[in-house]
């Protein structure tokens, strides 16, 4: 009878590591880590830092993405697309002066 119930126990003790040691793996892989955003100060320090200067506007286009417009390195006026959180420069658009 002991037997038994040693052996009983010993299978719902290896189940119980089995399923905490799933649920642990699924717990590391489960949750995202949120990257934070720039807030305005960063990225404008960011795209002088890119070799642009005279940052005139900055507008929040998505939780992912700013729109700047600023001059490159030629002097043109460009409009960049950046992304809010590593201030990566995805897309730069010259514009024409009005």
């Amino acid at each position: 009878m002991n037997r038994l119930i040693t052996r009983r126990l010993r299978a719902q003790v290896t189940a119980l590591l089995l399923c905490t040691g799933a649920l642990a793996a699924g717990a590391q892989t489960a949750v995202p880590i949120a990257a934070a955003t720039m807030n305005f100060q960063q990225l404008v320090d960011r795209v002088v830092a890119l070799g642009y200067q005279d940052v005139r506007e900055i507008e929040r286009e998505s939780d992912k993405l700013y729109e700047v417009k600023a001059r490159n390195s030629k002097g043109q006026l460009v409009e960049l697309t950046v992304d809010s959180r590593s201030g990566e420069i995805l897309r730069e658009q010259r514009k024409s002066v009005r």
